[in-house]
């Protein structure tokens, strides 16, 4: 309707409005935009994982192996194109084997005939302007002022003079229109391995029925995981609108699990949060991180009970609470005590199995060490007597020094040599105590309590 106005690219505001006084003017918003072509381009997931943006104003689906599933090839690209339109989106659309005939095809071809048959690229492609070639516009505006005007012009071209010419890009252009050279898409979202489908008939909006499909989407999930001897570690359920919107809800185990009733019990909370709005007509379920979990045999014993129902305790908390709420004490690579372990979420799988420290630690670390007044021999005996909040300690038994020198990658340029002892007193409470630094001539070392034996 605008080029019937005489509107073009280009126009000034005041030209356009002069030819066209009713004009609509909207600012522009090239973030907004994009954003809105990555939210199409993750609702077109529902017709194939393969679904990325291409440009400012495109998008490039592969649906290679999913086009059945909609009656076909014209059957999907007739739906997509009315959902377009639904949506207020004036679109067009074209299939061919390659990307680049595609998107040729769309832009310039005959929207009468959006489907390019296999073998014929070449002959249709021909007639279509250069700008079909998808080029920069100093090549094309060479391109016109030698009189190559359509595709056909160039291809009769001899390759090493155009390519001496106008670079390896047209060249490669020319490959990937006629399959000759890859151009693989990039989709937004890595696509699943394992997926289930679930397609309404009618859109639905009860909780009751969004509870049954994640049922069902999670019993089929967990047949394919299982003949795969995998299981699941972290999921995501998809619910598709019919307005273009789409909803993603994600949950997490602690370790692989296949059972459907433990895994619809993280998803119960979230799907209270879904907005139906004029209805849901579509549901995938894909499982996005996995681990082998091969059949085994249940044990007597009720440890591994005990075990399975702590983990989905567990995955419970952490689903309601947030990743970084529930956390797990995990080893760390450090000598010094106070470095020794970390927190990482409860989903996080432990890389070790526990510490590997060659000397005994206590049971209990102070969070941070405690000053002492210690009577010791020098330079390296263990204190024959120290105070410890107010209360003198006479030591009996003593092991040690263990020595623990500082790690001389990290800044803190403060800290030093430490040695630690372990003291026993009259009553036999056991305590853990370290010399900071060295005796020298100028100043005496201090002495810190830092744990607590059983």
């Amino acid at each position: 309707m605008a080029a019937a106005e005489g509107l073009s690219p280009g126009l000034t505001l005041a030209d356009a409005r002069a030819l066209l006084p009713q004009l609509a003017v909207a600012d522009a918003d090239p973030p907004a935009d994009a954003a809105a072509l990555a939210m199409l381009a993750d609702w077109c997931g529902r017709y194939t994982p393969w679904a990325a943006t291409d440009g400012e104003d495109g998008l490039r689906l592969d649906i290679t192996g999913s086009a059945h599933l909609f009656g076909g090839e014209a059957a999907m690209l007739a739906e997509i194109l009315r959902r377009f339109t639904g949506f207020g989106i004036t679109a067009r659309g074209a299939i061919a084997d390659t990307p680049a005939a595609a998107w040729a095809w769309a832009r310039h071809g005959d929207a009468a005939a959006p489907i390019l048959p296999a073998g014929q690229h070449r002959a249709l492609l021909a007639p279509l302007p250069v700008a079909a070639l998808h080029l920069p516009e100093e090549i094309l505006a060479n391109f016109e002022r030698l009189g190559l005007r359509t595709i056909g012009d160039v291809v009769r071209l001899p390759r090493a003079p155009l390519a001496a010419r106008f670079g390896e890009l047209p060249l490669r252009r020319l490959d990937q229109l006629q399959g000759i050279a890859a151009e693989p898409i990039s989709p937004r979202q890595p696509p699943a391995p394992w997926r289930t489908r679930i397609a309404f008939a009618e859109p639905i909006g009860l909780r009751s029925d969004l509870d049954l499909a994640t049922r069902r989407l999670l019993e089929e999930l967990c047949q394919l995981l299982a003949k795969d001897q995998r299981g699941l570690r972290q999921l995501d359920l998809l619910l598709y609108r019919v307005d273009g919107t789409l909803q993603r809800l994600a949950a997490g185990t602690s370790r692989a699990s296949r059972d459907p009733a433990h895994l619809f019990r993280l998803f119960t909370e979230k799907l209270e949060t879904v907005d139906p709005g004029f209805g849901i007509e579509v549901m995938l379920l894909e499982a996005t991180a996995t681990d082998p979990l091969p059949a085994s045999q249940l044990g007597l014993s009720e440890d591994g009970q005990a075990e399975a129902a702590l983990a989905e305790l567990v995955d419970r908390l952490q689903n309601r609470l947030g990743a970084r709420q529930v956390v797990r004490i995990a080893p760390f690579d450090s000598h010094v005590p106070e470095r020794a372990v970390t927190l990482l979420p409860g989903l996080v799988p432990l890389e070790r199995d526990g510490w590997t420290a060659e000397q005994p630690r206590p049971v209990r670390l102070l969070p941070c060490p405690e000053p002492i007044e210690v009577i010791a021999p020098v330079p390296d005996d263990p204190p024959q007597s120290f105070r410890w909040r107010r209360v003198a300690h006479r030591v009996v038994k003593a092991d040690g020094p263990e020595r623990i020198a500082p790690e001389w990658w990290r800044p803190e340029t403060s800290a030093r040599t430490r040695d630690y002892y372990h003291l026993e007193d009259e009553a036999g409470r056991r305590f853990w105590v370290y010399r900071d630094g060295l005796y020298a001539a100028d100043a005496a070392p201090r002495w810190y309590l830092h744990g607590l034996f059983a």
